[in-house]
C-alpha cells in the first residue's frame, strides 16, 4: 500500500507514457479530442513547489492521476492493436485458407491450426485434424509443426491428418500424424528421427517412434511390402473380396481337409482351430467354393482407413508383424496385428 501515496512513481509513469514512441500516435489523437482535459492535466503546479523539468508531467489531484492512467492505458492497447495486429490466428475447418505467401490450407471438418503472424519461417502449427496443403513454389522452405513430428516441404503439395483418440475395444491410446505427398517432396521429422517422401509416398509419425513408411522399408522384401499396400488399399477401398486375395486359399482348403499338416506360422490359429476349421467346412468341395465364402464372412461394409505404425521380421526373414489402426470414423478405431509368411514361392497374409 505504499506506493499509492507516493507521487513521483505515477507521475513519472505518465510522463514516460505520454511521450514514449509506443503510444504518441493514440496520444496526440486524444489531445486533439480532448484539450480541455489536456489543459487541466498539464496545468503549471504552485510556486513553491519545485519547478519539474522541461517536458514532464506533476499531477496533484489523486483522482486526474487515476483518470490519467486509465486514458494511457487505453491508447496504449489501440496503439498496440493497431501498429502490430494480431500475433496468432487460430483457424477450424472446414474452410480454405490463403496464407500470406499465398500457400492455400485446407481444412476439413474439425481440423484445426494456428498461425503466428510474427514468424521467421513460412508454415503454420497444426493442431487437430485433416488438413491440405499446396505450398508455394520458389519462395524457400515451409515448415508445418504439429505435437508428433514436423514436415518441411519445398513447393509441394500434401496432407496431414493428426489423429487422438482411444481404441473403441481396448481403450489403447492413439497418437499419431499421417502425412502423404502428393507432389514434390517433404521432409518428415520429430526427435526419434526422420524420413523423406517423394510423390505418393506416405509416413505415419507415432508419437513414440520415428517416422514410418513400409514401403521404404528396407528390411522388407518388395513382394511383401506390395502385400501389405494391398491390404491397406482393400481396407480404404471397403473391398472385400481384394482383402481376401491376399490370403492362400489353397493352403486353408488342404489344411480343413486334412491335406497338409498344421502350421501355426501359416494359418495364425491353434490346433484346436485348424480342426473346427475343418468341421465347418466338411461341405465345401474346392477351394473356389471355400474362397467365396470366406469373403461372404469378411467384415469389411465399409471404407476404412489403415494407419500401419510398423512392421517386424523375424530372424529368419520367412515372417513378418505388423501393428496397424483401423480407423472407421474419429471415435472408431482398433488396433491390428496382421501377419505374413512366405510359403508355396510367395507371402501370403495369415489370421492375426
Amino acid at each position: 500500500m505504499g506506493r499509492v501515496n507516493d507521487d513521483k512513481w505515477l507521475d513519472e509513469a505518465l510522463t514516460g507514457a505520454i511521450h514514449s514512441d509506443d503510444t504518441q500516435p493514440d496520444f496526440e489523437r486524444f489531445k486533439a479530442r480532448h484539450p480541455e482535459a489536456v489543459a487541466e492535466l498539464t496545468a503549471s503546479t504552485p510556486q513553491k513547489q519545485q519547478q519539474p523539468e522541461p517536458g514532464t508531467i506533476r499531477i496533484h489531484s489523486p483522482l486526474l492521476k487515476l483518470a490519467a492512467a486509465a486514458v494511457i492505458a487505453i491508447a496504449s492497447v489501440i496503439a498496440i492493436t493497431q501498429f502490430t495486429g494480431p500475433r496468432v490466428t487460430t483457424l477450424t475447418g472446414p474452410l480454405a485458407h490463403t496464407l500470406k505467401d499465398g500457400s492455400v490450407v485446407e481444412l476439413a471438418a474439425n481440423a484445426s491450426i494456428r498461425i503466428n503472424h510474427r514468424a521467421r519461417t513460412r508454415g503454420f502449427e497444426h493442431l487437430a485434424g485433416a488438413i491440405e496443403v499446396t505450398v508455394t513454389k520458389g519462395k524457400g522452405e515451409f515448415i508445418v509443426t504439429s505435437p508428433y513430428g514436423d514436415v518441411k516441404a519445398l513447393g509441394t503439395q500434401f496432407t496431414m491428418d493428426l489423429v487422438d483418440g482411444v481404441t473403441r475395444d481396448t481403450n489403447e491410446p492413439v497418437n499419431l500424424l499421417a502425412v502423404e505427398v502428393t507432389e514434390g517432396k517433404v521432409e518428415v521429422s520429430n526427435d526419434k528421427g526422420k524420413a523423406m517422401l517423394a510423390a505418393s509416398q506416405d509416413a505415419i509419425v507415432d508419437v513414440n517412434s520415428a517416422p514410418y513408411d513400409f514401403n521404404q522399408d528396407e528390411a522388407l522384401p518388395k513382394r511383401l511390402r506390395e502385400r501389405i499396400e494391398s491390404m491397406v488399399a482393400a481396407f480404404e477401398a471397403g473391398d472385400a473380396a481384394a482383402w481376401a486375395a491376399n490370403f492362400n486359399i489353397n493352403y486353408v482348403f488342404k489344411l480343413a481337409k486334412g491335406q497338409v499338416e498344421y502350421d501355426p506360422l501359416r494359418f495364425g490359429g491353434s490346433k484346436e482351430d485348424a480342426q473346427r476349421l475343418g468341421q465347418a467346412l466338411a461341405h465345401v468341395k474346392s477351394p473356389a467354393e471355400l474362397g467365396q465364402a470366406f469373403i461372404k464372412g469378411v467384415n469389411i461394409t465399409e471404407p476404412i482407413t489403415v494407419y500401419v505404425r510398423s512392421v517386424e521380421m523375424s530372424a529368419d526373414g520367412a515372417h513378418a508383424k505388423a501393428e496397424c489402426v483401423a480407423r472407421k470414423s474419429e471415435r472408431h478405431m482398433t488396433i491390428t496385428r496382421p501377419q505374413w509368411h512366405f510359403f508355396d514361392n510367395d507371402w501370403w497374409q495369415i489370421d492375426d
